[in-house]
């Protein structure tokens, strides 16, 4: 007794949209996620802007410790007024 089976898709079309439609499903939001991550580094590089504006404006020395008020990133770099980086 030989018995055939169906295979189990045979709707091609279907399963192709199906795909296509998960895929750019995937690509939407890696998509979403690099503007996030583009958005991000646009903030970091305007952060990074009004420092350079306000230490062309300015004096020095408040324009960094503002910066370093500002940013967390760079608690570290806590100084004195007259202490210089040493570069």
């Amino acid at each position: 007794m030989t018995i055939l089976f169906e295979p189990l898709d045979s709707d091609y079309h279907k399963r192709s949209v199906l795909y296509h439609a998960t895929r750019l499903s995937m690509l939407h939001d890696r998509m979403l996620m690099r503007f996030d991550k583009v958005d991000e580094a646009a903030d970091k590089v305007e952060a990074a802007a009004a420092v350079l504006v306000d230490i062309t404006h300015g004096s020095a020395i408040d324009a960094f410790q503002n910066s370093v008020l500002r940013n967390s990133s760079a608690d570290f770099l806590q100084m004195e007024t007259g202490q210089t980086l040493g570069l």
